[in-house]
């Protein structure tokens, strides 16, 4: 048995990015970022924050362009390692390298109401 599954809820760092394919299938890109709080050893509170992207295609796309900077996000897909070329600057010129990107690939997300942001709404 092999299971490649991700499920994360965090928050949009930015608008979701979306654009099309040559054959017009949509796609949107969002960076994600999840917090973990812990206590060190000297009895403090930490935070790690990890950032995630995440893409999304077809009619999932459509409804992650909606998508914008603090909304809280639920999502469900899989991880996904892929390389592309990219050109680099050095003191020598422009170098062609390959780029490892590692993302998740949506299947489902969902915009997670948040008690406060329903508060505020709700005041003005």
């Amino acid at each position: 048995m092999n299971i490649n599954r991700v499920t994360i809820a965090g928050f949009a760092g930015k608008d979701a990015r979306t654009s099309s394919t040559q054959n017009g299938k949509s796609i949107s890109k969002l960076s994600v970022a999840t917090t973990k709080r812990y206590k060190a050893s000297d009895g403090n509170w930490l935070e790690k924050t990890q950032w995630h992207a995440a893409v999304a295609y077809g009619p999932t796309a459509e409804y992650a362009a909606k998508i914008q900077i603090g909304d809280h996000v639920f999502i469900e897909g899989e991880l996904v390692h892929r390389e592309y070329e990219r050109t680099v600057e050095t003191d020598n010129g422009p170098v062609k390298v390959m780029w490892p990107v590692t993302e998740i690939v949506i299947e489902s997300v969902t915009v997670l109401e948040r008690k406060e942001k329903q508060e505020r709404e709700g005041a003005a």
